[in-house]
């Protein structure tokens, strides 16, 4: 069993217990707290989250594919790794200062650009329609307030 295949089932595994576990213990916590504001309940996003993580684990478990002999140390390495972390840092911090929509333009450009997209023309239409299809999406459907801008 590769190392891809043996992480995809703790990603499922875990998933799983946060899906039948944590996610019915929110509505439980809700209940007894006595109400508040939410239009579809307080475990629609991390249900969501959860089935999302149950699938790509469960995708990573039967296409495991090796890397290609040609790729880099820093592309299959730590390095990538940390400055992946980084990135969700500054993303994390971004968001409350410059606000959803343009801290998350600038994740999925810098996303596109340190993973080297193949085709920039759907790594554009990505870019820019991804965050204002989930704005719209949490915004308008879910009725979810997203960070607004504090410097604007």
């Amino acid at each position: 069993m590769t190392a891809n295949r043996m992480l995809a089932l703790v990603f499922v595994a875990a998933s799983i217990v946060f899906l039948t576990v944590m996610v019915p213990a929110l509505d439980e916590q809700q209940a007894s707290m006595g109400g508040g504001f939410y239009s579809v309940g307080p475990s629609a996003l991390p249900t969501f989250a959860g089935v999302m993580v149950l699938l790509f684990g469960a995708m990573m478990l039967f296409t495991d594919r090796p890397l290609p002999e040609e790729v880099g140390k820093f592309q299959a390495g730590i390095g990538l790794g940390l400055l992946q972390i980084a990135l969700f840092g500054a993303y994390a911090f971004g968001l409350p200062l410059i606000g959803f929509m343009p801290a998350s333009i600038l994740f999925l450009a810098a996303v596109f650009l340190m993973y080297r997209a193949q085709n920039w023309i759907v790594a554009g239409i990505l870019t820019l329609g991804m965050p204002i299809l989930v704005d719209v999406l949490l915004r308008k459907v879910f009725l979810v307030p997203l960070p607004g801008a504090s410097l604007f």
